[in-house]
């Protein structure tokens, strides 16, 4: 909130507070009541605005404060007046506007905005009603013929008929009453449907809201019912409800300040802190959410896991808020928690820095955790790979050279009958010739398939630059003839080829680039292309060459961002 508007406010609601005050000892001697009672709610008014503008400053997002704020000086205005036509009139027009901004606040606290779109609603019809119903009200009310005679004139009086008047109030009482209970059963349905968190922050000072708007429903009954309310007991309790209110919500304040003198204590309680679990109950304890749950973040991952190291979801649930923790710049973890805890980011901030050192640590032993649990995925994965690349060549053994080779022993044996009986055997040995030739290529290109000869022979250069000429892409390609380790070849090709075959089959690319090169005694393979990208890193191709590389001790990474091409690096110890 800005100094100068705080200042100048402040300085208003000063002023216009004494003078509010000393009109009612002074200028009111025409009213039918006390000065006191006026001077009473002119002081639970200036308790309203001095509270409003305090919630303000703390909290300058929030609009709980703009509206504690508005709340104390529509009603002061409804006081502000004295012995003259024109302020007594004004006066009585706005004497019910601080009902629509009173229901407003409330149903909006402590998150300074409506939840549902019924209480938008509602609220709506409320601030309509008010505005226009006081107005026309004033056409039919003559206070110099009622219980006032030595009121002022109401310059907005048409026809002072007491029938009309009377008929009019009746109905604007029944409004005003319908409002007003149904604002009281959103609050207790609030109130019964918050959150631990939320209760114990702000239940008094819903319960005191709800307080002053039941007498405030009692003191408009009676006056409809004819019963005399100035200087009764339903109005001072109002009045005393009504500035208990603000106060109440200056506790919740404070009260939020001493929760953060428990990051004192968060601090020792780490020091016990054997293990992710403990970690989680002392921070849970801290901010007052026993169901706050605890993510680490795995950069090389980019995504959170739980503290057995399983995958966790990266947005919150609903009823639920998530809030990111990082350590020098770097999310380190994030906090599952009751959405209230957000009206209160510094106490977060607070309790985050003090368990950032044992947040890393805990991040590290996740991390370790999540490895455990990938490495005995992998482990399955590779087995079930091993199984289905020995059922993928028996089928491709079966219905591939299998079946040629069967043709060929037909062929033989049908020429082994036809020189039994002298016939000529030329076209049957051709079809046989034809048949082992068939067989050759099929064999070999099964073996290509399994380990290229030519990776064996002349290396991974040799080998990708084989696969870069027969890729119907434009490929190009820049590795270093140097040997590396067998297995290292072996992988890096595979990560090649399978990353080509997805280019092909997926990224509608134009133009792809490999780059191998050997660095700190490892091998760097890249493979990049201008496709569409989106590419799903959890598919069992690209998944598979993770648990190759992985296997390795290497680091498989895909940067694929939707309409911005693919790149698929790996990293492989080669020392």
């Amino acid at each position: 909130m800005n100094r100068r508007l705080l200042a100048a406010l402040t300085v208003t609601a000063m002023v216009v507070t004494a003078s509010a005050a000393a009109m009612a000892l002074l200028l009111h001697d025409f009213q039918p009541y006390a000065p006191a009672e006026k001077v009473a709610q002119v002081a639970a008014d200036g308790t309203w605005i001095l509270a409003g503008l305090i919630a303000w400053k703390r909290r300058p997002d929030n609009r709980v404060g703009p509206l504690m704020t508005a709340l104390g000086f529509v009603d002061l205005a409804h006081q502000f007046y004295w012995d003259a036509p024109l302020p007594f009139t004004i006066a009585q027009v706005v004497s019910f506007y601080s009902l629509p901004v009173a229901i407003h606040l409330f149903l909006a606290f402590p998150s300074g905005r409506l939840s549902t779109r019924f209480e938008r609603r509602y609220v709506a019809f409320a601030y309509a009603a008010v505005l226009v119903f006081s107005p026309v009200s004033q056409l039919f009310w003559d206070p110099q013929g009622t219980d006032c005679p030595d009121c002022p004139r109401n310059l907005l009086l048409v026809d002072p008929d007491p029938d009309a008047w009377s008929a009019v109030s009746t109905v604007g009482d029944l409004l005003l009453i319908g409002i007003l209970l149904t604002g009281f059963v959103l609050l207790v349905r609030r109130v019964r449907r918050a959150t631990a968190p939320t209760r114990r922050a702000f239940a008094p000072v819903l319960l005191t809201a709800a307080l002053a708007v039941v007498l405030l429903g009692v003191v408009i009954a009676m006056d409809a019912a004819g019963v005399r309310t100035e200087e009764s007991a339903p109005l001072w309790l109002s009045d005393v409800f009504f500035a208990a209110v603000p106060i109440a919500f200056l506790v919740g304040l404070l009260r939020t300040r001493w929760r953060r003198s428990v990051v004192a204590d968060l601090v020792v309680r780490l020091r016990s802190a054997a293990g992710p679990a403990q970690l989680r109950d002392a921070i849970a304890q801290a901010l007052g959410d026993r169901s706050l749950e605890l993510a680490f973040w795995l950069p090389e991952r980019q995504h959170l896991v739980d503290a057995a190291g399983d995958v966790y979801p990266a947005r919150a649930t609903s009823g639920r808020a998530l809030t990111m923790l990082d350590r020098g710049g770097r999310p380190v973890a994030a906090l599952v928690h009751d959405p209230s805890l957000l009206d209160d980011p510094g106490l977060i901030e607070a309790v985050g820095a003090a368990a950032s050192l044992a947040l890393e640590n805990s991040r590290l032993q996740a991390e370790l955790r999540a490895q455990l649990v990938e490495v005995r995925a992998s482990r399955t994965r590779l087995v079930n790979m091993g199984d289905e690349e020995r059922r993928r060549l028996e089928r491709d053994l079966h219905d591939g050279a299998q079946q040629r080779l069967l043709g060929i022993r037909i062929a033989l044996q049908l020429a082994r009958n036809r020189l039994a009986r002298g016939g000529a055997v030329d076209d049957l040995l051709r079809e046989a010739d034809a048949e082992v030739g068939g067989a050759l290529e099929e064999l070999r290109a099964l073996a290509r398939g399994i380990h290229p000869a030519i990776l064996t022979e002349e290396g991974l250069a040799a080998a990708l630059g084989a696969l870069v000429r027969r890729a119907p892409v434009p490929v190009e390609l820049n590795a270093s003839a140097e040997r590396v380790p067998a297995s290292v070849e072996a992988t890096a090709y595979f990560v090649a080829a399978e990353a080509l075959a997805n280019v092909v089959k997926h990224a509608r690319a134009s133009r792809v680039t490999i780059d191998v090169t050997r660095s700190n005694g490892a091998l760097a393979l890249d493979v990049t292309d201008d496709g569409v990208g989106g590419a799903d890193a959890t598919g069992s191709g690209l998944r598979g060459l993770r648990d190759r590389v992985e296997a390795l001790d290497g680091q498989f990474v895909i940067d694929s961002p939707q309409g911005r091409g693919t790149r698929v690096s790996a990293a492989i110890p080669c020392a």
